[in-house]
């Protein structure tokens, strides 16, 4: 049986450099990820966390892989919701092509021990978060929608 994972890839009119920006700087992430401020020190083995409006820690993880402007890999605990803190953290990879005027972002979500509780709060979580990126990139206005209820 095939490991369940998730696959997004979604079609930017940005650069690699902006793109990477809005990926590991928090003052974009608050703008397309549920309001969470991502934190690292963006090197491998260090600590990855989006952190919530009031300080808390929403997602948790490590970077594991590290190619600024085309590759991203981390660990993916989501702390938000009391069932999915209980799972083994999962692993998301940003992989980012340059097309002339667009970048292609592949999104993938896997390493999940079956279909947990995050995997199946991911599933449509993650199409807010990557269509409020590609429209805060290409219109410099955040989307803002709201995080669904049952992921809080």
């Amino acid at each position: 049986m095939t490991p369940p994972k998730h696959v997004y890839e979604v079609y930017i009119r940005t650069t690699p450099e902006k793109l990477w920006e809005a990926i590991t700087q928090a003052e974009k992430t608050r703008q397309y990820f549920y309001g969470t401020a991502v934190e690292s020190e963006w090197k491998v083995g260090a600590s990855v966390r989006h952190m919530g409006r009031n300080g808390e820690v929403n997602l948790d993880g490590k970077v594991l892989e590290l190619v600024p402007g085309k590759k991203l890999v981390t660990t993916f605990a989501a702390m938000h919701n009391p069932e999915s803190a209980k799972d083994r953290p999962s692993r998301v990879t940003w992989e980012i092509q340059s097309l002339g005027e667009v970048c292609k972002l592949t999104l993938t979500h896997d390493d999940f021990d079956g279909i947990t509780q995050t995997y199946k709060q991911v599933g449509p979580g993650w199409n807010p978060v990557l269509s409020g990126l590609k429209t805060l990139l290409e219109t410099g206005k955040p989307l803002g929608i709201p995080m669904p209820a049952e992921t809080r």
